[in-house]
């Protein structure tokens, strides 16, 4: 019976409790709620905005990446001679592509297709009926890699003309068009000393006749 009397007493004071301080309530409560819509807002939005900043961070870092190119000029035997524009660490095979591919008279026989270009070089695809002529043309210097001078190009030169070079023998030869293929391009004539067998003094007696 008492413990009837207590409940009905302390339901009592909850209702005039909540009876006088409706107002107080009330602002506690739209309070409440709008801090926790505020913590929603924010880490929704803290979150979309961490992922957009890494999407334009990492797109600028692509492009960034991708805009580095050089400029080649590919002619000779391709179906269309042009200045073409191809990333950089491009290979001679991609200039090729970039014109079009090799016309059906092309001699590849002394072109490395694999050999990296550099800004500004000049691809030359000789043809046949140039090489039959005989005349000493630009395809045919090309070809052979020797310049107008008589100064042999080490980073185009085939082994036959390499050796007529003073000390360079088949072996050595070799050697320079494996170090062309492995390492790429000589940037100097100095780097011709990186490659094996070939010294200080070897490079002395060839310094005035070779060129890159």
């Amino acid at each position: 019976m008492k413990g009837s009397i207590d409940f009905f007493e302390m339901k009592g004071r909850l209702e005039r409790f909540i009876r006088d301080n409706t107002a107080q309530l009330k602002k506690v409560g739209i309070i409440s709620l709008l801090i926790l819509a505020a913590l929603v807002v924010y880490a929704v939005g803290g979150s979309g905005g961490g992922s957009e900043v890494s999407g334009e961070s990492g797109g600028a870092e692509a492009e960034t990446a991708g805009s580095t190119t050089i400029f080649v000029d590919i002619g000779g035997a391709v179906s269309k001679p042009m200045l073409a524009e191809l990333p950089e660490g491009s290979r001679v095979e991609d200039a090729i592509r970039a014109a079009g591919g090799i016309t059906e008279d092309a001699d590849l026989t002394s072109i490395n297709r694999a050999e990296f270009l550099e800004d500004g070089e000049k691809v030359y695809i000789p043809a046949f009926e140039a090489e039959s002529s005989g005349d000493e043309s630009y395809a045919n210097v090309r070809q052979k890699g020797i310049d107008s001078g008589g100064r042999v190009n080490i980073n185009t030169a085939d082994s036959e003309t390499l050796q007529t070079l003073n000390g360079v023998g088949p072996a050595t030869a070799q050697k320079i068009i494996d170090y062309r293929e492995t390492s790429g391009r000589f940037r100097s004539v100095e780097d011709l000393k990186n490659v094996s067998g070939i010294g200080d003094k070897t490079f002395e007696k060839l310094r005035e006749y070779i060129i890159v």
